[in-house]
């Protein structure tokens, strides 16, 4: 039995990345000004890429522990 749940987990990271990306695209339509380029440049732009690859991570993550369970469940 799985003591683990990375599916709902990973789905809830994706969903919340992609509502922070509506909500700073819509934000950006009215707020164009240094402050909004360095608040993009320093925090926003940074923040996808770490997000993909944590979503990566997981996935892996995932597989690895279907595996050890396979590997070393009841049944083998």
């Amino acid at each position: 039995m799985r003591q683990w749940d990375l599916n709902s987990s990973a789905a809830r990271l994706g969903l919340a990345l992609e509502t922070l990306q509506k909500a700073n695209a819509a934000a950006a339509a009215q707020w164009n000004d240094p402050a909004n380029r360095h608040f993009q440049d320093k925090y926003f732009r940074p923040l996808e890429p770490k997000a993909r690859r944590a979503l990566e991570a997981i996935q892996r993550l995932g597989e690895l522990l279907r595996k050890a369970e396979r590997e070393c469940g009841p049944e083998s």
